[in-house]
């Protein structure tokens, strides 16, 4: 039964593929400890853990995959998720997503972990209920998990966008909204949506837009444009914010959110606000307990 990084790329779960550099295999185990027992293969020390299956099958031609929750024993085709027509593929036992996010979570960085979060529940195959169930059952500090409910947001819509909002809040920034959508009147669409926004108690409106190298070179997504035309295009989509009223605009790509460094003086250069030691977005507290 596969577990942690393992069950987490069998969900097709998001997360920086550089967590498999050590090329470790994760299997649950019910006994011992965590240990690594034989050559790549790590042992991940799970008792009675909630677990399930992954199957994938092809019906009417078309290969699928679905997730079969609680199926410990019997053949999968039994299962009333699977239509009578399916043939079975293959078939894999994981230990079940909420499990695995909480072993990820306590495994790795905080801005690996929260793609991983935000897709599980983009997708819906876990609710934050049910990890939080897990962590009630665990024997050790769940700091690092209850950290990622907290924080974890499906509107972010991909891995990348993932790690720059974990990395954005690790680096101490007040937290962005996301997906916010600005009335432009003067752009062709009506609307355009931003990947971040900050609005400031002192009026500005700051966006941050994350920038994939795909929208460059990736076909789907230039619409067969040229990089000359897709940059024209960003700055007349520049142009269109600044007159639905935002007052600044960064843009950073993956580079520069995995260095950290060029992100945040990005950020410090607008004056994006910190959530720590700043008057608006954070309160102190006596040894009462009274909020000043």
């Amino acid at each position: 039964m596969f577990a942690d990084i393992s069950a987490a790329a069998i969900f097709n779960l998001e997360y920086h593929w550089n967590l498999h550099q050590r090329q470790t295999i994760f299997i649950a185990a019910s006994n011992g400890n965590s240990a690594r027992v034989h050559g790549n293969v790590q042992r991940v020390f799970a008792k009675n853990p909630p677990i399930c299956s992954v199957v994938r099958y092809q019906s009417s031609g078309r290969l699928r995959t679905v997730l079969l929750p609680n199926t410990t024993t019997g053949p999968a085709t039994t299962a009333p998720s699977l239509p009578a027509n399916a043939v079975i593929i293959d078939r894999v036992s994981v230990t079940s997503p909420a499990r695995t996010l909480v072993d990820c979570g306590l495994h790795y960085p905080f801005t690996q972990t929260i793609a991983m979060f935000d897709s599980a529940l983009r997708r819906g195959i876990v609710t934050r209920e049910q990890i939080l169930e897990i962590c009630d059952t665990m024997q050790r500090d769940c700091g690092p998990v209850q950290r990622l409910l907290y924080y974890t947001n499906p509107l972010n819509e991909n891995g990348g966008e993932s790690f720059c909002y974990g990395t954005i809040i690790d680096e101490g920034f007040a937290v962005p909204e996301l997906q916010h959508v600005f009335i432009a009147p003067q752009s062709p669409q009506g609307t355009l949506r931003v990947d971040f926004v900050w609005h400031t108690h002192d009026g500005r409106v700051i966006v941050l837009e994350f920038d994939g190298t795909d929208k460059y070179v990736n076909p789907s997504m230039t619409n067969k444009r040229g990089i000359r035309q897709v940059v024209h295009d960003e700055r007349r989509r520049e142009d269109f914010l600044k007159q639905a009223g935002v007052t600044t605009i960064i843009r950073v790509n993956y580079a520069e959110v995995e260095q950290r460094t060029p992100l945040t003086r990005k950020l410090l250069e607008a004056n994006v606000p910190m959530a720590r030691a700043h008057p608006f977005y954070e309160r102190y507290t006596d040894v009462a307990g009274r909020v000043w």
